[in-house]
């Protein structure tokens, strides 16, 4: 016999529960019902200190398409939590709204290198031209996987701009894996997929 489950037990189980696996099936239990009503205890569990438990939650947040749930996640991008904003960007990126474009700009200069990384990341996965000069300024980030991030992702977006910044970082890159991935994105670039 199966047992419905409201979203209210799903969200006090994601919330209380001593278990992460509970909390990560509750989170994804949530996903399911696709309610709106998650939203904010779906963005507190981004913060969760147990991995499984951020996928889920950001899995759930994905299957929820509420037309609100881009303003309230653009909002979560200032949260004071780095987790919650990285994963509120990696979310906005699979959403893919463009509406996203300008607040994600912005987190590429969060105190955060992951917040940072994932926000390129995003921004690839949007795909608009506006967030190119914004990425090629990321070239010249302190990190250095913010650097790769930032090759790759120029690659990706396939804009024929990026090209100059590209061999004009790969001249004083002294990062192996950051040099390679601009090697990666200038061949796309070049058509050499």
């Amino acid at each position: 016999m199966s047992e419905i489950v409201s979203l209210n037990q799903l969200i006090r189980t994601m919330k209380k529960s001593q278990n992460p696996m509970e909390r990560a099936q509750a989170a994804r239990g949530i996903g399911h019902l696709k309610d709106p009503e998650a939203v904010e205890a779906l963005l507190e569990a981004l913060a969760d200190s147990d991995y499984e438990v951020r996928q889920a939650a950001i899995w759930a947040l994905e299957q929820i398409r509420d037309e609100h749930l881009v303003d309230e996640l653009i909002n979560d991008l200032n949260h004071e939590d780095p987790e919650v904003r990285r994963g509120v960007a990696y979310v906005l990126g699979e959403i893919g709204d463009r509406e996203a474009i300008d607040p994600l700009c912005n987190a590429l200069i969060d105190d955060n290198l992951y917040v940072r990384k994932t926000a390129i990341e995003a921004l690839a996965s949007i795909g608009d031209w506006k967030a190119v000069d914004p990425i090629i300024a990321r070239l010249e980030d302190e990190d250095l996987y913010v650097r790769q991030a930032a090759a790759t992702a120029l690659g990706e977006m396939g804009e024929m701009r990026a090209e100059e910044a590209l061999q004009r970082v790969l001249r004083t890159e002294q990062e192996l894996i950051v040099r390679h991935a601009i090697r990666v994105a200038l061949a796309r670039l070049a058509g050499g997929d």
